[in-house]
Protein backbone atom coordinates (compact mmCIF):
# COMPACT_ATOMS: atom_id res chain seq x y z
CA UNK A 1 0.00 0.00 0.00
CA UNK A 2 1.35 3.90 -0.51
CA UNK A 3 0.43 7.01 0.64
CA UNK A 4 -3.01 7.13 2.89
CA UNK A 5 -4.08 3.70 1.07
CA UNK A 6 -3.28 3.93 -1.95
CA UNK A 7 -2.33 1.04 -3.50
CA UNK A 8 0.56 1.05 -6.12
CA UNK A 9 1.63 -2.50 -6.67
CA UNK A 10 1.45 -1.95 -10.56
CA UNK A 11 3.60 0.63 -13.11
CA UNK A 12 2.18 4.05 -12.54
CA UNK A 13 2.61 7.38 -14.11
CA UNK A 14 2.32 10.15 -12.02
CA UNK A 15 1.58 13.53 -13.35
CA UNK A 16 1.54 16.90 -11.47
CA UNK A 17 -0.38 18.67 -14.19
CA UNK A 18 0.48 22.94 -13.49
CA UNK A 19 2.06 23.44 -10.56
CA UNK A 20 1.84 27.42 -11.61
CA UNK A 21 -1.45 26.76 -10.53
CA UNK A 22 -0.55 25.55 -7.31
CA UNK A 23 0.31 28.71 -4.69
CA UNK A 24 1.32 26.56 -2.36
CA UNK A 25 4.43 26.29 -4.53
CA UNK A 26 4.55 29.25 -6.27
CA UNK A 27 5.09 30.93 -3.09
CA UNK A 28 8.40 29.26 -2.27
CA UNK A 29 9.93 30.19 -5.56
CA UNK A 30 13.76 29.78 -4.05
CA UNK A 31 13.33 25.92 -3.16
CA UNK A 32 15.08 22.79 -4.63
CA UNK A 33 13.63 21.00 -7.77
CA UNK A 34 13.75 18.34 -5.89
CA UNK A 35 11.92 19.91 -2.92
CA UNK A 36 9.15 21.58 -5.58
CA UNK A 37 8.10 18.14 -6.87
CA UNK A 38 8.22 16.39 -3.70
CA UNK A 39 5.57 19.70 -3.18
CA UNK A 40 3.53 18.98 -6.22
CA UNK A 41 3.20 15.16 -5.65
CA UNK A 42 2.36 15.62 -2.30
CA UNK A 43 -0.67 18.14 -3.10
CA UNK A 44 -1.71 16.13 -6.14
CA UNK A 45 -1.86 12.66 -3.75
CA UNK A 46 -4.05 14.97 -1.84
CA UNK A 47 -6.57 16.29 -4.04
CA UNK A 48 -6.22 12.69 -5.92
CA UNK A 49 -7.70 11.05 -2.98
CA UNK A 50 -10.07 14.09 -2.26
CA UNK A 51 -11.89 12.89 -4.68
CA UNK A 52 -11.91 9.40 -4.35
CA UNK A 53 -10.62 8.80 -7.87
CA UNK A 54 -9.65 5.04 -9.70
CA UNK A 55 -6.35 5.12 -11.79
CA UNK A 56 -7.32 4.97 -15.15
CA UNK A 57 -5.97 2.05 -17.19
CA UNK A 58 -4.40 3.37 -20.28
CA UNK A 59 -3.60 1.30 -23.19
CA UNK A 60 -0.62 -0.17 -22.38
CA UNK A 61 -1.63 -0.99 -18.83
CA UNK A 62 -0.20 1.31 -16.68
CA UNK A 63 -2.37 3.38 -13.89
CA UNK A 64 -2.35 7.32 -13.87
CA UNK A 65 -2.79 9.55 -10.81
CA UNK A 66 -2.74 12.94 -11.85
CA UNK A 67 -4.74 16.07 -10.04
CA UNK A 68 -8.86 16.13 -11.29
CA UNK A 69 -8.78 20.07 -12.07
CA UNK A 70 -5.36 20.47 -13.94
CA UNK A 71 -5.30 23.84 -16.33
CA UNK A 72 -2.19 22.27 -18.26
CA UNK A 73 -4.64 22.37 -21.55
CA UNK A 74 -6.44 25.81 -20.79
CA UNK A 75 -3.22 27.56 -20.31
CA UNK A 76 -1.85 25.79 -23.68
CA UNK A 77 -5.10 26.48 -25.68
CA UNK A 78 -5.00 30.57 -24.42
CA UNK A 79 -1.96 31.29 -27.38
CA UNK A 80 -1.66 29.59 -30.74
CA UNK A 81 1.20 27.24 -30.58
CA UNK A 82 3.50 29.13 -32.37
CA UNK A 83 3.21 31.88 -29.93
CA UNK A 84 4.72 29.23 -27.44
CA UNK A 85 8.13 27.75 -26.65
CA UNK A 86 7.64 24.38 -24.97
CA UNK A 87 10.51 22.71 -23.17
CA UNK A 88 11.48 19.49 -21.75
CA UNK A 89 14.13 18.10 -19.50
CA UNK A 90 14.18 14.25 -19.19
CA UNK A 91 15.59 12.71 -15.74
CA UNK A 92 16.75 9.43 -16.86
CA UNK A 93 18.62 6.46 -14.90
CA UNK A 94 20.05 4.42 -17.40
CA UNK A 95 20.02 4.14 -21.41
CA UNK A 96 17.40 1.38 -21.67
CA UNK A 97 15.38 2.82 -25.45
CA UNK A 98 11.96 2.00 -23.79
CA UNK A 99 11.45 4.21 -20.71
CA UNK A 100 13.00 7.30 -23.24
CA UNK A 101 10.80 6.71 -25.78
CA UNK A 102 7.55 6.37 -23.16
CA UNK A 103 8.25 9.16 -21.34
CA UNK A 104 8.35 11.44 -24.44
CA UNK A 105 5.28 9.69 -26.09
CA UNK A 106 3.45 10.21 -22.74
CA UNK A 107 4.42 13.75 -22.44
CA UNK A 108 3.89 15.16 -25.57
CA UNK A 109 0.78 13.50 -26.22
CA UNK A 110 -1.08 12.61 -23.04
CA UNK A 111 -0.11 15.17 -20.93
CA UNK A 112 0.51 18.46 -23.11
CA UNK A 113 -1.25 16.92 -25.76
CA UNK A 114 1.19 18.78 -29.02
CA UNK A 115 3.05 17.43 -31.67
CA UNK A 116 5.65 18.93 -31.31
CA UNK A 117 8.52 21.09 -28.59
CA UNK A 118 10.73 23.28 -29.14
CA UNK A 119 13.80 21.65 -26.96
CA UNK A 120 14.85 18.01 -24.54
CA UNK A 121 17.71 18.70 -22.05
CA UNK A 122 18.49 15.04 -21.20
CA UNK A 123 19.73 14.39 -17.64
CA UNK A 124 21.01 10.97 -16.31
CA UNK A 125 21.54 10.34 -12.88
CA UNK A 126 24.94 9.80 -10.87
CA UNK A 127 25.51 6.88 -9.17
CA UNK A 128 26.65 7.73 -5.70
CA UNK A 129 30.24 7.30 -5.60
CA UNK A 130 33.03 9.74 -5.34
CA UNK A 131 34.22 8.69 -9.18
CA UNK A 132 31.37 10.07 -10.93
CA UNK A 133 32.66 9.66 -14.54
CA UNK A 134 30.96 9.95 -17.35
CA UNK A 135 29.92 7.05 -19.97
CA UNK A 136 29.94 8.31 -23.67
CA UNK A 137 28.31 4.84 -25.03
CA UNK A 138 25.10 5.48 -22.61
CA UNK A 139 24.94 9.12 -23.63
CA UNK A 140 25.50 7.89 -27.44
CA UNK A 141 22.74 5.62 -26.76
CA UNK A 142 20.16 8.32 -25.69
CA UNK A 143 21.47 10.66 -28.18
CA UNK A 144 20.74 8.56 -31.45
CA UNK A 145 17.05 7.98 -29.88
CA UNK A 146 16.58 11.56 -29.55
CA UNK A 147 18.20 12.52 -32.77
CA UNK A 148 15.48 10.37 -34.54
CA UNK A 149 12.16 12.98 -32.43
CA UNK A 150 14.05 15.73 -33.96
CA UNK A 151 14.24 13.75 -37.26
CA UNK A 152 10.69 13.36 -37.58
CA UNK A 153 9.61 16.89 -36.07
CA UNK A 154 8.88 16.14 -32.57
CA UNK A 155 11.68 17.88 -31.38
CA UNK A 156 13.31 21.40 -31.96
CA UNK A 157 16.79 21.47 -30.46
CA UNK A 158 18.65 18.99 -27.99
CA UNK A 159 20.74 19.73 -24.72
CA UNK A 160 22.29 18.03 -22.21
CA UNK A 161 22.88 18.77 -18.43
CA UNK A 162 25.49 17.63 -16.18
CA UNK A 163 28.33 16.58 -18.22
CA UNK A 164 31.96 17.01 -18.27
CA UNK A 165 33.82 19.13 -21.10
CA UNK A 166 35.76 16.65 -22.89
CA UNK A 167 32.44 14.24 -22.66
CA UNK A 168 30.39 16.63 -24.34
CA UNK A 169 32.98 17.77 -26.58
CA UNK A 170 33.44 14.09 -27.63
CA UNK A 171 29.54 13.74 -27.89
CA UNK A 172 29.11 17.26 -30.08
CA UNK A 173 31.58 15.90 -32.73
CA UNK A 174 30.23 13.21 -32.81
CA UNK A 175 26.36 13.57 -33.01
CA UNK A 176 24.37 14.04 -36.41
CA UNK A 177 21.90 16.43 -34.06
CA UNK A 178 24.71 18.44 -32.45
CA UNK A 179 23.77 19.60 -28.93
CA UNK A 180 23.13 23.50 -29.07
CA UNK A 181 22.08 23.70 -25.03
CA UNK A 182 24.54 22.26 -21.78
CA UNK A 183 23.20 23.11 -18.66
CA UNK A 184 26.09 23.20 -15.69
CA UNK A 185 24.90 22.69 -12.14
CA UNK A 186 27.07 25.07 -10.11
CA UNK A 187 26.63 23.09 -7.16
CA UNK A 188 29.65 20.52 -8.63
CA UNK A 189 31.15 23.17 -10.60
CA UNK A 190 31.73 27.01 -9.04
CA UNK A 191 33.04 28.20 -12.07
CA UNK A 192 32.46 27.65 -15.52
CA UNK A 193 35.70 26.34 -17.39
CA UNK A 194 36.82 29.57 -19.71
CA UNK A 195 37.72 26.96 -22.42
CA UNK A 196 34.05 25.26 -22.23
CA UNK A 197 32.87 29.43 -22.80
CA UNK A 198 35.16 29.69 -25.50
CA UNK A 199 33.79 26.62 -27.20
CA UNK A 200 29.99 27.64 -26.72
CA UNK A 201 30.61 30.63 -28.14
CA UNK A 202 32.50 29.17 -30.86
CA UNK A 203 29.76 27.01 -31.95
CA UNK A 204 27.07 29.34 -30.59
CA UNK A 205 25.74 26.89 -27.95
CA UNK A 206 23.34 27.61 -24.70
CA UNK A 207 25.57 27.48 -21.91
CA UNK A 208 22.83 27.75 -18.89
CA UNK A 209 23.39 27.03 -15.23
CA UNK A 210 21.32 25.06 -12.66
CA UNK A 211 20.68 23.85 -9.56
CA UNK A 212 18.53 20.43 -10.23
CA UNK A 213 20.16 16.99 -8.99
CA UNK A 214 20.34 14.46 -11.02
CA UNK A 215 18.72 11.92 -8.73
CA UNK A 216 15.44 14.80 -8.92
CA UNK A 217 13.61 12.41 -6.52
CA UNK A 218 15.53 10.16 -4.48
CA UNK A 219 14.68 6.55 -3.16
CA UNK A 220 14.01 8.14 0.70
CA UNK A 221 11.82 10.55 -0.39
CA UNK A 222 9.54 8.54 -2.82
CA UNK A 223 9.30 5.57 0.66
CA UNK A 224 8.60 9.15 2.85
CA UNK A 225 5.81 10.47 0.49
CA UNK A 226 4.37 7.13 -0.82
CA UNK A 227 5.27 4.83 2.59
CA UNK A 228 6.36 2.05 0.17
CA UNK A 229 9.21 0.81 -1.69
CA UNK A 230 9.25 2.53 -5.21
CA UNK A 231 11.66 2.80 -8.30
CA UNK A 232 11.44 5.85 -10.40
CA UNK A 233 12.21 5.20 -13.52
CA UNK A 234 11.78 8.14 -15.50
CA UNK A 235 10.98 11.97 -14.91
CA UNK A 236 10.06 14.96 -17.35
CA UNK A 237 9.66 18.52 -16.17
CA UNK A 238 7.81 20.35 -18.99
CA UNK A 239 7.92 24.45 -19.28
CA UNK A 240 5.31 26.59 -21.32
CA UNK A 241 6.77 30.08 -22.10
CA UNK A 242 5.00 32.95 -24.10
CA UNK A 243 8.04 33.64 -26.88
CA UNK A 244 7.12 37.47 -27.56
CA UNK A 245 7.27 38.14 -23.38
CA UNK A 246 9.29 35.47 -22.10
CA UNK A 247 6.35 34.33 -19.66
CA UNK A 248 6.21 31.30 -17.90
CA UNK A 249 2.64 30.21 -17.97
CA UNK A 250 2.63 26.36 -17.40
CA UNK A 251 5.16 23.78 -15.69
CA UNK A 252 4.92 20.46 -13.69
CA UNK A 253 6.14 16.75 -13.92
CA UNK A 254 5.26 13.38 -15.29
CA UNK A 255 7.00 10.58 -13.69
CA UNK A 256 6.93 6.79 -13.18
CA UNK A 257 7.09 4.54 -10.78
CA UNK A 258 7.10 1.09 -10.35
CA UNK A 259 7.21 -1.10 -6.85
CA UNK A 260 10.37 -2.59 -6.33
CA UNK A 261 10.72 -6.29 -6.60
CA UNK A 262 13.17 -8.09 -3.97
CA UNK A 263 15.16 -10.98 -5.93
Amino acid sequence: MGSKGLNINSKTIFSTGNIMSINDITKKPSQSSTQELIDAIKYTLKDYTAKNLNSTEQADHFKVISRPEDDVQTKIQENRLEELKIGLKLFLTDDNEFPLKEALEIVLHHQLKVSSVADVIVCFKKPLSVERRDNLNVIKNIWKILESYVDNGSVGELGIADIEEATFRELYDWAKVKPVIIQINLATCCVVPPTLQTFCKEKDIKLFTHSDSSDILPDQSIEEIFSAPLDLVWAVRFTVHIKCRGVLTTKGYCLCLNPKFEI
